[in-house]
């Protein structure tokens, strides 16, 4: 009987919504990365807000002209990139080569500025965010993909909302799968003919209060994703809660800190 190991070792963000993260936990989750020193690292997508470029931002409202807008734009893009930059040079850091990213809505909303403006192709999102450049294996919002040669998939999410949506996930994709988009952190695991498959939900680090909600209280939660690759294509995944900017990992505690 061939012997299992770990094979790779990887971490995962999901919906940091640059520049409306949550600092202590994104700090805390750049730690954590410190401490495991991952091979892969696999970002869920919504890693921008996209605020000047949100549908929603003008449905209330006349779309201003674009020469008030882009500025807006660049602010923010300008914002996003310096956060991913700290992202790569913690990985750089560690040594971590292999990185996978999935489009989420929020960044895809940058590609339906451009239809609208088609004359300013340099706002894909891909070419804004340097993806290419920062060494991602990127994924077009909505596309599922393998990572590395495991029995574990990933996309951005949202595509089976309800209140079980890691349980209709799964009974509808039907395979192992990783996911953001809802925020909050659940598991489900269902029995198909080709046996047992999971589906997971990673959390955010994004700010959990933020103006839309109007104070309503919502399930969110700062997670930091941790998964083991075995030889054999399976795989051990666990989310850390991260609390106030705090987690643990190998009984040390790990603490994230605040914007100076």
């Amino acid at each position: 009987m061939r012997e299992t190991k770990i094979k790779n070792t990887g971490i995962i963000f999901g919906d940091m919504h640059f520049p409306l993260h949550d600092e202590k936990a994104f700090s805390c989750a750049l730690k954590v990365i410190e401490e495991v020193k991952p091979n892969v690292f696999i970002n869920l997508g919504d890693f921008a807000e996209g605020e000047y470029v949100s549908h929603w931002r003008w449905s209330r409202r006349k779309r201003p002209p674009l020469e008030y807008q882009l500025p807006l734009i660049d602010k923010e893009v300008a914002e996003v990139n310096m956060h991913m930059d700290r992202i790569d040079y913690v990985l750089d850091k560690v040594g971590c080569k292999k990185k996978y990213l999935a489009m989420g809505n929020h960044d895809n909303w940058y590609n339906a500025f451009v239809e609208e403006n088609p004359y300013l192709e340099q706002y894909k999102p891909e070419t804004l965010f340097k993806i290419k450049e920062r060494g991602y294996k990127w994924y077009p919002y909505g596309e599922i993909f393998k990572i590395e040669n495991s029995k574990l998939y990933a996309y951005h999410g949202g595509h089976y909302g309800s209140v079980n949506h890691s349980r209709t996930t799964v009974q509808n994709l039907g395979c192992n799968i990783i996911y953001g988009h809802t925020h909050d952190c659940q598991r489900s695991v269902v029995q198909h003919i080709s046996g047992v498959h999971i589906a997971q939900s990673m959390g955010c680090l994004c700010k959990i209060k933020k103006d839309f909600l109007k104070g309503r209280k919502v399930n969110w939660t700062h997670n930091v994703g941790v998964v083991d690759f075995f030889s054999d294509g399976w795989f051990n995944l666990i989310a850390l809660d991260i609390h106030n900017g705090i987690t643990t990992w190998n009984n040390k505690i790990i603490k994230g800190d605040a914007w100076d």
